[in-house]
């Protein structure tokens, strides 16, 4: 009878320990825990910092966030956590914006109380995963996982969304072909969406720094098809201004001036149309006019 009794100890044992949750963090990743009894609310228990591996209790779970920089990349490449973005220059043309931001997220379990007078034990990273990642189902309950669909939705609903209106408002202050040609230009568009963009980000996360933004790269902005065929209009009229000013140039000191330099091109042309094949000479008595006729 005893020996029943304990074997039924050791398999309830055994069963207790099978039915437990692990929490089990990455080098690159952090956890929250969360715990709750069957008739009990579901409540905040503790972070799990990195490279941890400890067994909680069975009803415990766990949400699994990045630790260290990440990306959030915004182009028309497959896979990109957003399409790009569009802005309107100071001379009223739209321009798409691809590019890439890196960010860091605030994983902070320091007890802190935000500006609305809400305490949170486990400091901004339990805000930002109840006040944002947990409506959006961002977070993996398995270490090592990738992070959820919802993380992307994420991103673009506050990276993505901060990043927008600061390229709306920075994009202007420059015209077009300034952002599209000017490189002085284009990087002083870049930092100052880079100085612009936490502070815009905050506003969306309610006064505290949930996200630290560490760079913004913006690739050379996008145009109207029919604002590159005017550029490139506009380059080759240039190139023929400047070809012109050459032929006026050498005209001036050619021997015979400006006639003795035309009769010299009209001469150069139709030697290089006969070495072309593009027109016939038609062998005459000596001392007659020379007749070329086209092929």
């Amino acid at each position: 009878m005893k020996f029943r009794r304990t074997s039924a100890a050791v398999l309830a044992a055994a069963m207790t320990l099978a039915g437990c949750s692990i929490a089990n963090t990455t080098a690159s990743e952090v956890a929250l825990q969360y715990g709750a009894g069957p008739l009990d609310s579901r409540t905040f228990v503790q972070c799990v910092p990195t490279g941890k591996r400890e067994v909680n209790d069975v009803n415990d779970d766990h949400y699994y966030y990045p630790a260290g920089q990440r990306d959030f990349t915004f182009s028309a490449d497959q896979g990109a956590d957003s399409a790009p973005l569009t802005s309107t220059t100071s001379d009223s043309q739209e321009i798409t914006v691809s590019g890439t931001v890196k960010f860091t997220l605030n994983t902070s379990c320091e007890k802190f109380t935000d500006p609305s007078g809400k305490e949170w034990p486990g400091g901004r990273l339990q805000m930002f995963h109840e006040l944002i990642a947990s409506k959006v189902d961002a977070a993996p309950t398995d270490g090592g996982e990738q992070m959820k669909e919802g993380w992307k939705t994420l991103l673009r609903n506050y990276v993505g969304a901060a990043l927008d209106r600061a390229t709306d408002n920075e994009a202007l202050k420059y015209g077009w072909q300034q952002l599209y040609t000017d490189t002085t230009s284009k990087a002083k568009w870049e930092k100052d969406v880079l100085d612009q963009l936490p502070a815009i980000l905050k506003t969306l996360t309610q006064g505290v720094d949930l996200i630290t933004i560490n760079s913004v790269l913006l690739q050379k902005p996008g145009i109207q098809p029919s604002l590159v065929s005017g550029l490139t209009d506009k380059q080759a009229a240039a190139l023929r201004n400047e070809a012109a000013e050459v032929d006026k140039q050498a005209a001036v000191n050619f021997p015979g001036g400006l006639a003795g330099y035309q009769a010299y091109q009209q001469q150069q042309a139709i030697n290089q149309a006969i070495k072309d094949g593009k027109v016939q000479v038609i062998p005459i008595p000596q001392g007659s006019p020379v007749i070329v006729g086209a092929k």
